[in-house]
């Protein structure tokens, strides 16, 4: 049996910023649609576009910043899908965030070796959130495994990185050894899912 006692690390190249946005452009601008890689490894279509000054589409899913989120009672009422993106500047254990209101929460993870957001991915799952909890920027498949502990259930990898061979870094180990927000029950004292050759 593997247990997850590697830490995670970058394959060398340039480590290129990813952006929070439903469409990105491709070397020949087109517009391409963003990705989401589920905690299954399955794809699905990014649904939700960021708040500008203008109202948006009647069915569209609504992200917000922070220092948007007086908007969030008329977007509810106005019978939007809310969700919310956190940079490492806006910690759930300093701000009051409406955790039960809000369908996603996007952690933005400036570079892969900042680990504040399994930090806050831990604490908002304490809080109460029960809904998508998405990673986007420094995503990579040598992350996934890890996030996906620290209780993220959908992944946008950053630019440039192959999505098929990404999505195998989510089965990089067959069982966590010790507790994590995704499982709380340690395999050592538990025994699941453990075989002695």
């Amino acid at each position: 049996m593997q247990t997850d006692q590697t830490q995670a690390t970058e394959p060398q190249g340039n480590s290129d910023q990813n952006t929070v946005t439903p469409v990105t452009l491709a070397d020949d601008d087109t517009p391409q649609v963003v990705q989401v890689m589920q905690a299954d490894g399955q794809l699905i279509r990014d649904e939700y576009v960021a708040l500008m000054d203008a109202p948006p589409p009647a069915t569209a899913a609504v992200l917000l910043r922070v220092e948007q989120l007086p908007r969030l009672p008329e977007l509810l009422a106005a019978g939007h899908r809310v969700g919310l993106l956190l940079t490492v500047e806006d910690s759930p254990e300093t701000l009051t965030l409406p955790v039960t209101e809000l369908a996603l929460i996007a952690i933005e993870f400036a570079s892969f070796a900042d680990g504040r957001g399994y930090s806050f991915a831990t604490l908002l799952r304490r809080q109460g959130f029960g809904g998508e909890l998405r990673a986007v920027g420094d995503v990579f498949k040598d992350t996934l495994f890890y996030l996906k502990r620290s209780g993220f259930t959908q992944f946008v990898l950053k630019g440039g990185k192959d999505l098929e061979v990404a999505r195998t870094g989510l089965q990089d180990f067959t069982k966590g050894y010790q507790a994590s927000t995704a499982d709380p029950y340690p395999h050592f004292q538990t025994g699941k899912g453990i075989t002695v050759q």
